[in-house]
């Protein structure tokens, strides 16, 4: 009896697994079914930016659809992260994030909760940063620039584009390393840091290889160390910041693909496995070339492990530095 109550049910019971899988099944089947959305939370031109838009090209050439990339700057990325966040959990508007990301959740100021309610998708790349000088600038070597500070705490200034932002970050890391005092001056944009560092109004500032190789080459700036455990093809002469005598210190930033929270698993796997195979992809690996950048991918929990171990590292140093963020 037991027996064929059991063999009776099994239809039954057979209909309700599929009606439960049935979303997951249709959603991995159909996904993409539209444009894809790929929001970069910085101005137009920015090596996240340019990234940003390689990433598309070879999403939609994979997935046989658009993808668009729309920059809503602002609030060191704060508000193109937001409207990620609020947006619907089904793949289709991402965030093309950074380290300021990180810098931002450990400051305090995202408007949202920014490891519960985003979904991690995939890293993308990981980028060294320059630190630069002007041609005509006393600092021959990152030893002369620590030497200096030291001896006039205070007295050394340095550029970024804000506070807050990934390049006055480093450069804080970089104080506390060697010991020194410098003094923060913060800009509206990079490209004003540089324009001031070049006119002697500033001493250093820090750009990524892309914008420093052609200018060091061309002799406009000098590089005094670049990020990463080797030199870069494109500044052979530029020595990493361990050579340069600080092996204790190795500014970068990260860049990665974040959703909204809820995105089902498997459009999480599916986008992962595209990033993976992109960051893989020999026309992109020569862009992270271009850029001095190392390629990273893995899976999604990888990414999620970066962005809380950043987001506690900017605290430690917030608070230990008494960094100011008004």
């Amino acid at each position: 009896m037991i027996g064929r109550l059991l063999l009776s049910s099994l239809p039954a019971m057979t209909l309700g697994w599929s009606l439960m899988l049935a979303p997951s099944a249709w959603s991995q089947q159909s996904y993409p079914s539209r444009p894809i959305r790929i929001i970069v939370p910085f101005s137009p031109g920015g090596g996240g930016d340019v990234m940003a838009r390689k990433v598309a090209g070879k999403l939609a050439e994979r997935t046989g659809k658009s993808v668009f990339v729309e920059n809503r700057a602002g609030a060191s990325g704060n508000i193109g992260a937001e409207i990620v966040v609020r947006s619907a959990p089904d793949g289709y508007t991402l965030l093309s994030t950074s380290s300021t990301y990180g810098i931002q959740a450990a400051i305090g100021k995202a408007p949202f909760d920014p490891l519960s309610d985003v979904t991690p998708i995939g890293a993308l790349a990981r980028a060294p940063a320059v630190f630069i000088v002007a041609p005509n600038s006393p600092f021959k070597t990152l030893r002369d620039l620590i030497t200096a500070a030291k001896r006039y705490p205070g007295e050394v200034t340095f550029g970024t584009a804000g506070i807050g932002a990934i390049a006055h970050m480093n450069m804080e890391h970089f104080a506390s390393v060697a010991g020194i005092r410098m003094t923060h001056v913060p800009y509206k944009g990079s490209s004003q840091a540089l324009t001031d560092m070049l006119g002697g109004n500033i001493a250093v500032t820090t750009a990524n290889p892309t914008v420093a190789a052609p200018m060091v080459k061309g002799g406009r700036i000098r590089a005094l160390a670049v990020g990463g455990s080797h030199r870069l093809s494109s500044m052979r002469d530029v020595p990493t910041y361990a050579e340069a005598g600080l092996p204790g210190f190795d500014p970068y930033d990260w860049k990665a693909i974040l959703g909204p929270k809820g995105i089902p698993l498997e459009i999480v796997s599916r986008l992962n496995t595209e990033i993976n195979a992109i960051v893989k992809d020999k026309d992109f690996a020569a862009v992270l070339e271009a850029d001095g950048s190392t390629a990273l991918g893995g899976p999604p929990n990888q990414l999620a492990t970066l962005i809380r171990s950043d987001i506690e590292r900017w605290r430690n140093l917030i608070r230990d530095r008494k960094i100011k963020m008004d």
